[in-house]
């Protein structure tokens, strides 16, 4: 960047001088202006050097408007020859120069007006030059890793090592980790806005951000922090350029994912669906997921997947696993693949993290699986698991787990009511006031060995559970509580509440 102090130490200023505006050395120079017309600074667009003879400045009005239009106009400096017209330079004009920080630098001798032009001129567009080299250096890199497929931390390290300022990529998906480069002792963000261009900031420092948007849609945010007061222009060319590569490498990513997640989907689809699947099919499902004899695979199943979860769910799965996803809308099918002992614990360690959520879909795992020909058997389980998850409000469930609900889930409905529900709970589901019995019988066979923990969960007095009893023995026989009738009556009363969730949950029964 060319400034006012940079002038000053080019050989044909050697001469010159200081006058004013020490402060202000540091401006930015764009361009030489000649001129001292008093309204000069109308036809200015900012950060240019002005040359004057003092010709038009020998009056105080004219030269305070004169100044007053630079210093408005956003001027780099003013320079003055000393002689004929200003044999020097008037105090109005040091004080309001010096006030404004406005350098003015004085020749005290006729000078070439062409000469500095010239020099100064070619120096600016001798850098304009490099900042396009520079420029076009990042591009040639930024375009060899997106054509090696290197990512966006390569193109961002790329951005990095050709300003040299703090860089940070921030994506807009909160399970994305953020990109840091450099010293950020305060993380900006997260962003909701879109800045579609690069715009200065104050985070709580000053740094340039730019929202890359994909198909109108924001994925992230790039920010450089320090980039200097006043900005070097290639700072946001450089940053400009790099959040369009940032956008092409998303948009591929993307475009391979999406072609990568169709194939594995329509195979999984096969195997799944299919009872009897082809052996060519099986073969490449073991082959693409490497399914040696180390390895175990498990079905998921999410109903009512919510995106974020569901992301969350796959990333973690994926640090340990490899996992092959298929989407239906109104739920996720996973299968994830990897080590016997890893997998015998995903259940443990997915419900760990599924306890935290606040609202979590059910889950539904299914059994450890060897060969892949029992993937139609093993998704079964975890649709099985998946229906319990929701029915008995313990998520996830596993198909290990599931102990009579196994049993339960593979009996259809008018078999359960025939031949469990109905023979052991027949003689209190026609009684009106059944949801109580229900209720006590239940809580009889939770304690069976003390009534006062079966009265105190009832929340009623003892000698009104004995009144229960009484009626309990009544229509189901005096040994309803011996060993073998209580087992038929704990799976009789499991089978009926679930019957009644299900239907109460869809709508219809369930098989």
């Amino acid at each position: 960047m060319i400034t006012v102090q940079t002038v000053l130490n080019r050989p044909l200023f050697q001469t010159a001088f200081l006058a004013a505006g020490i402060d202000g050395t540091d401006r930015r120079i764009l361009w030489v202006h000649v001129g001292e017309i008093p309204n000069l600074g109308q036809f200015l667009q900012g950060h240019e050097l002005v040359l004057a003879t003092g010709m038009g400045l020998t009056k105080a009005p004219s030269r305070m408007r004169f100044l007053h239009g630079l210093i408005e106009a956003n001027a780099a400096g003013l320079v003055l020859e000393l002689g004929e017209y200003l044999p020097e330079i008037p105090q109005d004009m040091i004080a309001l120069a010096n006030r404004c920080q406005f350098p003015i630098i004085a020749f005290p001798h006729p000078v070439r007006f062409l000469d500095l032009s010239q020099d100064i001129n070619s120096l600016v567009i001798s850098q304009h030059h490099r900042i396009m080299d520079d420029l076009e250096t990042l591009s040639l890199k930024i375009r060899q890793a997106l054509l090696n497929t290197e990512g966006t931390a390569k193109i961002a390290q790329l951005l990095f090592d050709s300003i040299h300022r703090p860089i940070l990529f921030r994506p807009r998906d909160p399970l994305d980790p953020p990109i840091i480069l450099g010293d950020w002792p305060i993380m900006p963000g997260p962003f909701d806005d879109v800045a579609l261009h690069p715009v200065l900031k104050s985070p709580p420092y000053p740094a340039i951000r730019q929202t890359i948007l994909v198909f109108e849609k924001p994925i992230g945010d790039l920010l450089v922090a320090d980039p200097g007061n006043p900005i070097d222009e290639r700072v946001y060319l450089a940053l400009d350029r790099t959040a369009a590569a940032i956008a092409q490498d998303f948009i591929r990513t993307e475009s391979l994912d999406r072609v990568r997640r169709r194939e594995e989907a329509a195979l999984l689809e096969h195997v799944l669906f299919e009872e009897f699947p082809e052996a060519s099919q099986i073969q490449r499902f073991r082959s693409r997921y490497h399914l040696n004899p180390g390895q175990t695979f498990r079905v998921l199943v999410v109903e009512h997947p919510a995106s974020p979860i569901t992301q969350s769910l796959r990333r973690q799965l994926s640090t340990t696993a490899t996992c092959v996803e298929l989407d239906q809308g109104d739920r996720t099918i996973l299968v994830a693949i990897g080590p016997s002992r890893t997998m015998a614990t995903v259940p443990r360690t997915i419900g760990l993290t599924w306890a935290h959520q606040k609202t979590s879909p059910p889950l539904g795992f299914s059994a450890l699986h060897h060969d892949p020909a029992d993937l139609h058997q093993a998704f079964s389980e975890a649709n099985d698991a998946a229906a319990i998850a929701w029915c008995q409000g313990k998520n996830p469930t596993s198909y290990e787990e599931m102990g009579i609900f196994r049993w339960i889930l593979a009996t259809p409905r008018n078999q359960l009511e025939r031949l469990l529900i109905s023979p052991e709970l027949g003689p209190l589901l026609d009684k009106t006031d059944a949801p109580r019995l229900l209720e006590t019988l239940e809580a009889l066979l939770v304690h069976i060995d003390s009534k006062q923990a079966a009265s105190q969960m009832l929340g009623i007095h003892r000698q009104t559970l004995y009144a229960r009893i009484r009626t309990l023995s009544r229509f189901l026989g005096e040994d309803f509580l011996s060993p073998g009738r209580r087992l038929a009556l704990e799976a009789a009363l499991v089978a009926q509440q679930y019957l009644n969730q299900s239907t109460a949950g869809h709508g219809e029964s369930t098989p």
